[in-house]
């Protein structure tokens, strides 16, 4: 009877060594999604910025179709429903993040996350996850449903693309979200990161297509971005969304979208590990 007992007694205890984890991740995801909740008037300022970005590409270019009727392969139905997409696509991932990150590296705070039995590289993305729900997410569905119904932007090219489209959007997210993560580092070698969220954010947006399509940069520019993981921030899910290029490239965009993931997750952990073993602390 006592083994029996001692058994019983030792089953849960592994059992909750192992879910440990994961419910640590969904409670950061979920304290990050209930301070996006708390601070309604922050979150909704910047869904309004966001859409005030798209009305502003929405009346420029329509000067610009006024004198010509297609511009890099794009009439203006479909360059305005790029618009409207590429800046929803582009707040699943506020730049809320990386201050945050930055800040705590600068301080050193960044030491308290190195002692909870979760990777860094994870709860970071459990923080953007948690964000994104609220701010990315209704930014996204916001600038959707105004656009189909105030703007006419197109719909879906088809049932199928709708479908990619939603999967390429969350690999959009976790792909912006690394990339986000990556260039926090930084902070580890620098002591002021404002000018590092900067030149990231302008980065993010020129290379992934955010501030203009890809096909209307030079082509010796346009040939390596075209493989390079920013795409998949707006340039891939947008394509799939319009079917641009077919359903056959769709797939196989949204393959190469996520084999950057893959290739963005390890190298996120092996420049963690490498940053953080230069740390140094620098606030006080």
């Amino acid at each position: 009877m006592r083994e029996r007992g001692t058994v019983s007694r030792s089953r849960p205890a592994r059992d909750v060594g192992r879910t440990r984890p994961r419910r640590g991740v969904l409670a950061i995801a979920g304290a990050a999604l209930q301070q996006a909740v708390a601070y309604r008037a922050t979150t909704a300022l910047g869904i309004a910025l966001t859409f005030v970005w798209v009305i502003i590409q929405y009346y420029l270019w329509r000067s610009v179709y006024a004198a010509r009727p297609v511009v890099g392969g794009f009439d203006f139905e479909t360059m305005r429903t790029y618009v409207v997409l590429a800046y929803g696509l582009n707040a699943l991932v506020g730049w809320r993040i990386a201050s945050e990150m930055m800040s705590s590296i600068r301080t050193g705070a960044v030491t308290l996350d190195v002692l909870r039995p979760i990777d860094y590289r994870t709860a970071q993305l459990a923080r953007a996850a948690g964000w994104g729900v609220v701010e990315g997410a209704l930014s996204l569905l916001v600038s959707i449903v105004v656009g189909l119904l105030l703007l006419r932007i197109s719909p879906p090219a088809g049932p199928v693309e709708l479908v990619l489209f939603a999967v390429s959007v969350v690999l959009a997210f976790v792909t912006k979200a690394l990339l986000v993560f990556l260039g926090s580092l930084l902070m580890f070698w620098t002591t002021n990161g404002l000018g590092v969220m900067w030149s990231l954010q302008a980065l993010i947006q020129v290379l992934s297509g955010g501030v203009v399509p890809l096909s209307l940069l030079p082509s010796a520019v346009g040939a390596v971005v075209e493989v390079l993981p920013f795409r998949g921030v707006v340039w891939t899910p947008v394509g799939i969304y319009l079917g641009l290029g077919g359903l056959g490239r769709g797939v196989a965009l949204l393959g190469l979208q996520a084999l950057w993931v893959c290739v963005l997750w390890f190298a996120a952990g092996r420049a963690w590990r490498r940053a953080f073993a230069a740390v140094e602390v620098q606030g006080g």
